[in-house]
């Protein structure tokens, strides 16, 4: 593998067994939930870019375009798919940690992977979290699902104290599977936490699952993240869905329906419990178009939304408008300039 397909901006920085927590945009990114979450930690600790993998051998630029701005007015500046690692180092804590945010490529995912571990072995990485999201049969209005899995006994013992089910899924897989592969056979401890998101708010950055994958993530590596903003922000959004189906009678049916069986499949789990507490079977698992779900994530047989399309284009406005002028004070349609 030739080093120039990664550049180092800090390669002597010395890191206390850092963590390296990781998502892509893409495949395993449902409503970009993943990302954001990385984004989320990027913004609240501002970490020092310390290396990149450059995107020339691993992307169809067709397919990932770069982008054009505009700086001060009038210079285009053009910005290519990035997979950028960052550090922030914490003196409370006993170990430092390593943001990676990159976009899943089209080329060459093996030599991808294995620049991805040159970084992780270049600064001693001792643990990697890899962040995903899926679209499953469920609805916005409970708890959102998240399943797990691990490449050591410790790593699945954590999540097991965390009540993350491990799942049993078998099929396609994505870069986010690639890389705990390519971390388990490098020995490097790697742990994956999916998170389930509602199906029919696919075109939608979703903050409730942002907000979930935060709260684990915070829990499993002991950060001590102060999440109430964004947590606040999963309830808003959370009302402003709810508000957008209560408009549609064939959504507010269609979302009961998940609701329904998300309950009686959690009513036979309870039951299969007390049949058998002795039972460690991992839960089934069937293929969704992201990644794993669990069964519990995927009820059978509630078929399409009918208003899916108009639903998603209701809440995409409506976020829309509130990133660009903040939370409406009233109900009406008025626009305020700014």
């Amino acid at each position: 593998m030739s080093m120039s397909l990664i550049q180092y901006y800090r390669e002597h920085l010395q890191l206390r067994n850092p963590v390296l927590i990781a998502a892509l945009a893409g495949w395993n990114d449902a409503a970009d939930s993943a990302t954001t979450a990385i984004k989320f930690l990027i913004d609240r600790w501002k970490p020092v870019k310390i290396a990149e993998i450059d995107s020339e051998d691993f992307y169809v630029f067709t397919e990932t375009r770069p982008i054009v701005r505009i700086v001060d007015g009038m210079q285009r500046s053009l910005v290519w798919p990035a997979n950028q690692f960052s550090a922030h180092s914490l003196p409370e804590q006993e170990r430092d940690i390593i943001l990676y945010l990159g976009v899943e490529p089209q080329l060459k995912w093996r030599t991808f992977s294995e620049c991805f571990l040159e970084v992780c072995r270049h600064f001693h990485v001792s643990e990697v979290i890899l962040l995903g999201a899926m679209l499953a049969d469920i609805p916005h209005s409970l708890a959102v699902p998240i399943t797990g899995s691990s490449s050591t006994p410790e790593l699945q013992e954590r999540l097991r104290e965390l009540d993350i089910h491990s799942s049993g899924y078998e099929g396609p897989t994505g870069m986010i599977g690639v890389l705990q592969d390519a971390c388990r056979r490098a020995n490097i401890p790697a742990a994956s936490l999916w998170a389930a998101a509602p199906h029919y708010l696919a075109a939608t950055p979703n903050i409730k699952v942002t907000a979930a994958l935060l709260a684990y993530v915070n829990s499993l590596l002991s950060l001590d993240l102060d999440l109430n903003e964004i947590q606040a922000d999963a309830v808003r959004f959370e009302e402003q869905i709810t508000a957008l189906v209560a408009r549609d009678p064939e959504a507010s049916a269609y979302v009961r329906r998940l609701e329904e069986q998300i309950h009686a499949l959690a009513d036979e789990e309870d039951e299969d419990d007390e049949d058998d507490l002795e039972d460690e079977e991992e839960p089934p698992v069937v293929e969704t178009a992201h990644g794993p779900a669990t069964d519990l994530d995927h009820p059978a047989g509630t078929g399409p939304l009918p208003s899916a399309d108009v639903l998603i284009r209701s809440v995409e406005e409506l976020l829309r408008r509130e990133r660009e002028q903040g939370p409406p004070t009233d109900t009406d349609d008025s626009k305020d300039e700014g």
